[in-house]
């Protein structure tokens, strides 16, 4: 049986600064910074999400860990590659740069 991965990026806006008031806890929808889901500062305001999918190479029953690498670095590239035509265009770097003086 063939795999694939969902990959669902959301780019976020977030507070400057990281008092305890600021700092989010690990839940279903906000998750946690790191390898180890540290707390970290929480979305304040827009939120963009981009998505993509992406076959996993390999042998059905015998995929390794270097084969999830391998479809997780190709859903990267496809959304902020430095190749190609990445989801992140130069339209969609310029809205979520605009967030910064209230656009949405």
């Amino acid at each position: 049986m063939a795999l694939r991965v969902r990959v669902f990026v959301r780019v976020d806006q977030i507070v400057g600064g990281t008092g305890t008031a600021l700092v989010g806890q690990v839940q279903a929808d906000n998750p946690g910074y790191g390898q180890g889901d540290d707390p970290g500062p929480v979305g304040a305001g827009q939120t963009m999400l981009l998505s993509d999918a992406e076959t996993v190479p390999g042998t059905a029953g015998a995929h390794t860990v270097a084969n999830f690498r391998t479809a997780l670095v190709a859903a990267a590239d496809a959304i902020a590659g430095s190749s190609g035509t990445p989801k992140i265009t130069a339209a969609v770097l310029a809205e979520i740069n605009a967030w910064q003086t209230g656009s949405p």
